[in-house]
């Protein structure tokens, strides 16, 4: 079993799911989230309508740039690597994450480092980078917000861009109260301005005191040896400039060919994730501190990582290579804003949870995250790069049960209606009667509350019924008039 394998919980998505549905609290902070992401989505992406380039072309172009991209990534890797180590980076390459966790502190230990200041990376979350460098004596600091706050709480990120997400203003309060040794009483109310400063204050010495800095990539650029940061707060500055030594640490798919290309990207990536225009800080990383400049790195390495990734080239799944992890589709998604990141199991929830997590960890440790979809396909809509989500939830279904990996019982009930969707005669006379026994057992509301046949269909909910007629009946009532 790979580490990913042993470090993922997607095995048990059913008995997560139904525990985080049923937490008030982690509802109420979901609630209050969903709209704040959609509406700035859709005003981000309103105001491209007056440019020449709207918002259906830009997603083709981004496709375009994406796919041209991964049909010669090695090529484009090795360009990187080429100006990347002219500028004076060092370029390493990791198999998987217990190799990045090897080489970071290798990289720590030759530099004399004990605390390393990181800015958001779910490459290093899928490496369990931080688990690796306090195992070596290496304290590791979160400096996004987000990933402060699930830091201290000792969790992990439940969303790729708001880590936190799950969180109410008054549990981080009252965490930040246990954290920081301030009595809660200080403050009259929760008030998310003066606990902002308050972290500032904490994470500003660990910014002055850290001798590495390490961060992911939003892209890799290939034709000046680039890593493209994309943030909103000043963390990742501070990350990439203070510390000795910078480790970026990201995947082997990131890597685009041209600043042009990354200009195109950038039209959307901001706007999906956020809806801004442009990000508060957008920092594009080349090299090492120059002679005559008084900031930047001494040491700066790329740790590009495989992971799983390079198997998924050719295959049927290799458009989620495409993905620029803006989070787009997990914002819209009905099942996500249901039960929230944590309830995935693994680094990536939402819909391109429900696929990378298959493929990265192995299908037989997820058998129930490519079934965690309504199909209504508002994640394929909203992706920026047309990333068909629900067509590849669907492939991976496909491949379970063409591995025998679904249950006995599912197997045996598809086959029945298999044999007996064969026999219409048959399956018109027992839809009719099942029709009427479902009519019957609504009663006069026409809502079934219980059941009993396939409880989990009413355990949350009501079950509506149509009527008593099945829909041969109606469509042939309908021709007679």
């Amino acid at each position: 079993m790979s580490a990913a394998a042993r470090h993922s919980q997607a095995m048990h998505f059913q008995a997560r799911a139904g525990e985080k549905v049923r937490n008030p609290v982690l509802q109420r902070a979901l609630q209050k989230a969903k709209p704040l992401f959609v509406g700035k989505r859709a005003k981000g992406i309103a105001a491209l309508a007056d440019d020449a380039l709207d918002f259906e072309t830009l997603r083709t172009t981004c496709e375009g740039i994406r796919n041209r991209t991964l049909a010669d990534l090695d090529v484009w890797l090795d360009i990187f690597e080429e100006r990347a180590t002219a500028s004076g980076a060092e370029v390493l390459w990791a198999r998987d994450g217990e190799e990045v966790g090897r080489l970071v502190v290798d990289i720590a230990r030759r530099h004399g480092v004990s605390k390393a200041a990181k800015s958001k990376s779910m490459l290093s979350e899928e490496a369990h980078l931080n688990e690796a460098l306090a195992a070596a004596g290496i304290r590791p600091v979160e400096t996004d917000l987000g990933e402060y706050i699930v830091q201290l709480a000792g969790e992990t990120p439940s969303h790729i861009i708001a880590p936190a997400v799950h969180k109410t203003i008054e549990e981080v309060e009252a965490l930040f109260a246990k954290e920081h040794g301030r009595p809660i009483e200080t403050r009259t109310s929760a008030d998310i301005p003066d606990m902002t400063r308050e972290a500032r204050q904490v994470l500003r010495q660990h910014f002055l005191t850290a001798e590495m800095g390490i961060t992911g990539a939003n892209f890799l650029i290939a034709e000046t040896g680039t890593a493209a940061l994309v943030t909103n707060e000043g963390n990742g500055r501070m990350v990439t400039t203070l510390p000795k030594v910078h480790v970026v640490v990201t995947g082997i798919e990131k890597v685009i060919p041209t600043l042009e290309d990354f200009a195109t990207l950038m039209r959307l990536l901001p706007r999906s994730a956020t809806g801004q225009s442009i990000s508060n800080y957008v920092s594009l990383l080349t090299g090492t501190q120059r002679e005559g400049e008084h900031d930047g790195p001494q040491k700066t390495v790329f740790i590009l990582v495989d992971n799983g990734r390079a198997n998924l080239l050719g295959s049927a799944y290799q458009d989620m290579l495409r993905c620029i992890r803006c989070g787009a589709c997990m914002n819209h998604c009905p099942v996500y804003f249901s039960l929230g990141g944590h309830a995935y199991g693994w680094v990536y929830p939402g819909p391109m949870g429900s696929v990378l997590t298959p493929l990265y960890t192995g299908i037989e440790n997820a058998l129930d995250l490519p079934h965690a979809t309504t199909g209504c396909n508002q994640c394929g809509s909203v992706c920026p790069v047309r990333i068909p989500l629900p067509r590849l939830m669907h492939q991976l279904r496909t491949d379970q049960v063409e591995r025998g990996l679904r249950p006995l019982s599912e197997r045996l009930a598809f086959k029945a209606w298999a044999w007996l969707a064969g026999r219409p005669a048959l399956y018109r006379w027992l839809t009719r009667r099942a029709a009427r026994y479902l009519s019957w057992l609504a009663g006069e509301d026409g809502r079934i509350h219980i059941f009993g046949l396939a409880p989990g269909w009413t355990a949350g909910r009501d079950l509506p019924v149509a009527g008593n007629r099945t829909f041969h009946e109606l469509y042939k009532a309908r021709k007679r008039a």
